[in-house]
């Protein structure tokens, strides 16, 4: 990663109770009235505005963005349109390919890189009007800092989730429950995994430290969080570079506890693997993301037609069901079942009050020194 620009002019502060009322008020809905079965990806609309969509289309996203359930139903319903689909696996990997001249028309983004992509001159402001269920995103969501950017908004979010502490119960019958322990407690030497990524690793080392902000650090912050890190390498088994490489580890037994996703217990379980998922006292992350339309685009209307289909609530509730992920399109509760609120986590509000949204800081480059005198040391 180059230097990048934070989302925050300030500091990072947890996502607000006016983030949480919302979206709990709209996980109520699961509880009383709709449908209790989530629509298979057969079902899912085209979610085009003006009938069929014809010409062409690309879209730059994650791979989980373009896979066959999510995207097929929307080349049926535009069957004279061609979608371009391309996939990359980091934001840094887009973005080098996008300012080396890779012409696409939506972008997957998360809210940590769009003022990095907005600076860069890769995104173009969304005129609201033409995203047709604009209003049906949770509206404390809407008003994110990396959704918008200098007063403008250049990002539809569709999905979110926290990053916390995952433990086997059956290794470690008296579980973790903060990052200090995770760094400290002997129990677990050797046992843990941390994601091979700074931005991720660092802070959650910051907050074991006690910082509270632990994205916006110092030269001397960022020493004392390095001298931590090699302190107790000790504790780290290998690191993880991926859901599945994450997933595979566990299964195998070579680690029993690290940070993870919140997403990855409701995978072990479904597997009948024992996981616990919590959240550490100090707090855990928060990634938000969905998507935006490159500056280069030359096809507006299909653009648009596809961002309002990724934001409209079958693919939002497809995602709830099949990865866990929180979404913000508020008729997507109406399709999920009520018990999937607990499996995924969505009945413990302290999760959503705690998090803490990933920032890129403006000393990344500093970071980064970090991280590799970290897997060197």
């Amino acid at each position: 990663m180059d230097v990048l620009k934070r989302i925050t002019p300030a500091r990072v502060v947890p996502l607000s109770l006016a983030f949480c009322t919302g979206l709990f008020a709209v996980l109520a809905l699961m509880g009383c009235g709709g449908t209790t079965s989530t629509p298979s990806a057969s079902t899912l609309p085209s979610a085009s505005q003006t009938g069929p969509l014809s010409g062409s289309v690309g879209v730059f996203a994650y791979e989980d963005a373009i896979i066959p359930q999510i995207l097929g139903p929307f080349q049926k319903a535009n069957p004279d349109l061609t979608v371009r689909k391309a996939a990359f696996s980091t934001n840094d990997e887009a973005v080098a390919k996008l300012r080396a001249g890779f012409k696409a028309d939506v972008l997957h983004v998360c809210v940590e890189e769009t003022p990095r992509m907005v600076r860069l001159g890769l995104l173009q402001p969304l005129d609201t009007s033409r995203i047709s269920e604009w209003a049906k995103v949770i509206p404390s969501v809407r008003k994110l800092g990396g959704v918008v950017v200098n007063g403008k908004v250049y990002m539809v979010p569709t999905s979110g989730g926290t990053g916390g502490l995952l433990y086997n119960p059956k290794v470690i019958p008296g579980g973790v429950a903060s990052w200090k322990a995770l760094f400290e407690d002997p129990a677990l030497k050797g046992k843990i995994t941390l994601e091979d990524m700074p931005a991720t690793g660092i802070p959650i080392a910051a907050l074991a430290l006690g910082y509270e902000d632990p994205f916006h650090l110092t030269d001397a912050d960022l020493q004392k969080v390095q001298d931590y890190l090699i302190a107790h390498k000790d504790q780290l088994r290998t690191f993880f570079t991926g859901d599945a490489n994450f997933v595979n580890l566990y299964k195998s037994g070579e680690i029993a506890a690290g940070f993870a996703w919140h997403d990855y217990a409701v995978t072990l379980a479904r597997e009948g693997l024992p996981a616990k998922y919590v959240v550490p006292e100090e707090g855990a992350l928060a990634w938000i993301c969905g998507f935006g339309i490159s500056s280069e685009s030359a096809n507006l209307d299909n653009a648009y037609g596809l961002v309002n289909y990724y934001n409209s609530a079958p693919p939002e509730a497809w995602y709830a069901k099949n990865y866990t992920y929180w979404v913000f399109n508020s008729d997507a509760p109406s399709l999920l079942p009520p018990k999937l609120v607990k499996s995924i986590g969505l009945d413990r509000p302290e999760q959503l009050q705690q998090a803490i949204p990933l920032v890129i800081p403006d000393n990344y480059d500093a970071w980064l020194r970090v991280w590799q005198a970290f897997k060197k040391g």
